[in-house]
């Protein structure tokens, strides 16, 4: 009976911690490493958050339409270690941002350097 407990305990145990382990995702998923290309737009929104900063930015593709772009970063925690704080990078400042697009042309990029308005530039290299 003892035993029943137990494989019933690490049942639920495990149908409770899926959505833990499942939240956090492959790189390979969401973007494609094997490519790499370089937008220019305005930024719309700013989440400075765990667990991957995102810059919301407003991109003018070659249609002259507008694109929303998810662009993301790594945790605040590492970014932090390497210089960015909240306000390097604000709502309105148009950047240039080098990349690995997303999969299924999502409109998704892991940034790879940012250029800021005023020429510097920053990297996760």
């Amino acid at each position: 009976m003892l035993f029943i407990i137990k494989k019933v305990g690490i049942l639920i145990l495990c149908l409770f911690t899926h959505g833990i382990v499942y939240g956090h995702h492959s790189f390979a998923v969401e973007f494609t490493a094997e490519r790499t290309i370089t937008i220019k737009g305005k930024v719309t929104e700013v989440w400075f958050r765990n667990p991957h900063v995102r810059y919301y930015v407003e991109v003018t593709n070659e249609n002259n339409q507008i694109e929303n772009w998810d662009v993301r970063t790594s945790s605040p925690s590492l970014l932090v270690r390497k210089g960015w704080t909240k306000k390097t990078i604000l709502t309105g400042d148009n950047i240039i941002i080098k990349g690995h697009p997303g999969r299924d042309d999502r409109k998704l990029l892991s940034v790879i350097s940012i250029e800021l308005p005023d020429g510097s530039k920053l990297g996760q290299e």
